[in-house]
C-alpha cells in the first residue's frame, strides 16, 4: 500500500513534466535578432509592455523592433511571403493607428518611418510578383480580371493579403487629408485578387468607403493641395511634386505638399502637423 506522502509528491512531480518551454529571454531575443532573426524583433516588438497617457511609454523601443524587422525582411533578395510577415505587418498597422491622434500634436520621429517601411514592402511584393492587378472602373467598381497569369503558391497568398492590409491602411490614414489620395489606396486595394488568408472584410470595407467618397462628390482625378495660412511665412505653400511626398509629423504621403521655405526637405499635410513639428524642425533649421 503506497504511502500518504508517496501520493502527495506524484501530482507535483506530474505538473513539473508538464510545464511548457519557457520563452527565450529578452537578452536571447536581442541576440537572435542581430543574427538576422525577423521572428526575434517580431517577439521583442510583441512582448514589450507600452501604455499611452499624456506621453508615450516604451513605444520608441518597440518601434524600433518593427523597424528591424522590416530592415532584415528586406535584406533577403526576395520578399519571404510567409504568416510572419502577414502578422508583423498587422500588427505594425494596428500600432500606427493608436498613434494617430496623439501624432496630430505631438511629434513622433518613428512614425512617418514605418510609414515609408510599409508603402516600400507593398512595392517590392507586387514587383516581384507574377499576377498582375485586376482593373477597378469608376464610378462603378466593375472589376476586370486579367487571366495571363494566375499565383496559386501560398506565397503569393500571403503577399496578396499583406499588400490588401498596407493599401487599406495608407486609404483610411489619407481620408480626413487627401480624398484623391484616399480613393487612389482604396481602388488598389480592390484590385489586388483575394486572398484566402485574408477575411476579405478589408476589401469590403475598401469597396463601401470608395462608394461613400464617389457619392460626396468627390473626382478620382481631382488633386485636392492643401494650402496654408499665407500668415505662416516660414513654409512655402506654392512648393510642389508630381511625386507624392510624406508628412514630417504623421507619415501621410500626398502630391502637393507645402515645404519648408529654408531647408526645402520637410513636407506637412496640414497647419497641426505643422506646429506640432515645429520645435523639432526649428532645431534642424538653425543648424543649416
Amino acid at each position: 500500500m503506497p504511502s500518504i506522502l508517496s501520493s502527495r509528491r506524484t501530482p507535483s512531480l506530474q505538473r513539473i513534466n508538464e510545464k511548457a518551454p519557457l520563452m527565450p529571454s529578452r537578452d536571447n531575443l536581442e541576440y537572435q535578432m542581430e543574427q538576422g532573426s525577423i521572428e526575434a524583433a517580431f517577439t521583442l516588438a510583441s512582448i514589450t509592455e507600452y501604455r499611452h497617457d499624456q506621453v508615450c511609454h516604451n513605444c520608441d523601443t518597440i518601434a524600433s523592433y518593427y523597424l528591424s524587422a522590416f530592415s532584415l525582411v528586406k535584406s533577403n533578395s526576395t520578399i519571404e511571403c510567409n504568416s510572419l510577415l502577414l502578422a508583423l505587418v498587422q500588427q505594425t498597422i494596428l500600432f500606427i493607428q493608436c498613434h494617430l491622434d496623439i501624432s496630430r500634436e505631438t511629434h513622433i520621429a518613428w512614425l512617418p518611418i514605418l510609414m515609408v517601411e510599409l508603402r516600400t514592402l507593398g512595392k517590392s511584393i507586387k514587383d516581384q510578383s507574377a499576377e498582375p492587378d485586376r482593373f477597378v472602373s469608376l464610378p462603378n467598381m466593375d472589376q476586370v480580371s486579367n487571366d495571363v497569369y494566375i499565383d496559386t503558391s501560398i506565397e503569393g497568398d500571403y503577399g496578396r493579403a499583406v499588400r490588401i492590409s498596407i493599401y487599406h491602411c495608407r486609404a483610411v490614414l489619407c481620408e480626413d487629408i487627401d480624398t484623391t489620395k484616399s480613393i487612389f489606396y482604396y481602388r488598389k486595394c480592390v484590385s489586388v485578387r483575394p486572398s484566402p488568408l485574408e477575411s476579405q472584410k478589408l476589401q469590403q470595407s475598401a469597396k463601401l468607403a470608395l462608394q461613400h467618397l464617389i457619392t460626396d462628390g468627390h473626382k478620382y482625378a481631382a488633386d485636392t493641395r492643401p494650402r496654408l495660412p499665407s500668415r505662416t511665412s516660414s513654409v512655402s505653400s506654392g512648393a510642389s511634386s508630381s511625386c507624392p511626398m510624406s508628412c514630417s509629423n504623421c507619415g501621410v504621403e500626398k502630391r502637393g505638399m507645402p515645404v519648408c521655405s529654408k531647408c526645402k526637405s520637410q513636407y506637412y499635410c496640414g497647419v497641426r502637423c505643422l506646429k506640432a513639428h515645429k520645435p523639432v524642425h526649428d532645431l534642424e533649421c538653425s543648424a543649416l
